[in-house]
């Protein structure tokens, strides 16, 4: 299976993340597994919600920023 990347931005009114592809808009779970792209690095992680979502690299927790756009790989 080819993996994607793709641009994950936070939708305010589902308080969720969410993905386009192929002209669908897709929202992620607790739970969800890819890369995320910092830089030129494809960093594996999952995706958690708490009190604000974030993701788990390597057992370490990181806040995504809801006004930012990340680039991940599915």
């Amino acid at each position: 299976m080819k993996k994607i990347g793709i641009e994950m931005i936070y939708d305010d009114d589902l308080e969720n993340w969410m993905v386009e592809l192929n002209g669908r808009t897709y929202s992620l779970h607790c739970g969800e597994i890819f890369d995320l792209v910092i830089g030129v690095t494809n960093i594996p992680c999952r995706l958690e919600l708490d009190s604000q979502w974030y993701v788990i690299v390597h057992e370490v927790r990181f806040n995504l920023r809801p006004k930012d756009t990340y680039r991940i790989i599915i």
